[in-house]
């Protein structure tokens, strides 16, 4: 009975969800999305592009390129600590990188990361 009551809720609350805005993609190969100040980063797997979308129009505010060694592409994107964190890889699924960055673009050096 428990988890039948927990199903009807986890639905209702699936059904009360509404989108509140959309608007088109800077790049059809977004690989990411994160969300800092009031802005909306996006990551472009293709054109290794980090785009700063403003949240309430999608203009992009800004865009810089990715910083990726060898034939790395972007796969996310995140937010901590001050820094947006980049993440690619180049397919293979042994190793990649984190590419650190400023919100306005700024290359703050880069982690390996071992898979």
């Amino acid at each position: 009975m428990k988890l039948i009551l927990l199903l009807l809720s986890f639905v209702a609350v699936l059904s009360a969800q509404q989108i509140v805005r959309s608007f088109d993609a800077p790049d059809n190969g977004i690989s990411g999305l994160a969300y800092y100040d009031n802005s909306l980063y996006a990551v472009g797997s293709i054109s290794s592009t980090v785009y700063e979308l403003d949240e309430m129009s999608g203009s992009v505010n800004n865009s810089w390129m990715v910083s990726t060694l060898g034939s790395e592409i972007p796969t996310g994107i995140g937010y901590a600590g001050n820094l947006l964190y980049v993440g690619a890889d180049d397919g293979s699924g042994a190793a990649g990188h984190v590419y650190k960055y400023t919100t306005s673009g700024g290359y703050q050096g880069s982690v390996d990361i071992l898979c």
